[in-house]
């Protein structure tokens, strides 16, 4: 069988330059570069071994509605020490919480709607 391993998460948004303040103070990925992709104006962050790949839509991509149920990506997950504080952090770049905070026996989770409606998970696992 083959072997995986992750490379890049690629984010389509409306607002490249809020986006990529979210990305970086809110989440604390560092910017590498601004980069086009496919002729769209974008932006390479990197959050430990995940390269993040921002862009704007192309002109021949269709804007889906906010909130409307499509398939794909869902949400992603991020490790944190103290959930509280990070959401909160989080919270003063708009992020509201979507649900939670849920206690389960060996982490805490709460899910996060950010910028743009994109969902994040937050987990702090209890040692």
């Amino acid at each position: 069988m083959s072997k995986f391993k992750t490379n890049h998460l690629h984010i389509i948004c409306a607002d490249l330059e809020n986006m990529k303040t979210f990305w970086t103070k809110g989440i604390g990925a560092a910017f590498k570069e601004d980069r086009s992709f496919g002729g769209a104006a974008g932006a390479v962050l990197q959050l430990d071994e995940l390269q993040i790949n921002l862009r704007v839509p192309k002109s021949s991509e269709a804007e889906v509605e906010p909130n409307k149920v499509s398939y794909g990506y869902d949400h992603l997950g991020l490790e944190v020490e103290d959930i509280e504080s990070a959401w909160a952090h989080l919270a003063t770049f708009g992020c509201s919480i979507e649900s939670g905070p849920t206690d389960l026996t060996d982490r805490k989770i709460v899910f996060l709607k950010g910028p743009e409606n994109i969902t994040l998970e937050l987990i702090q696992f209890l040692h």
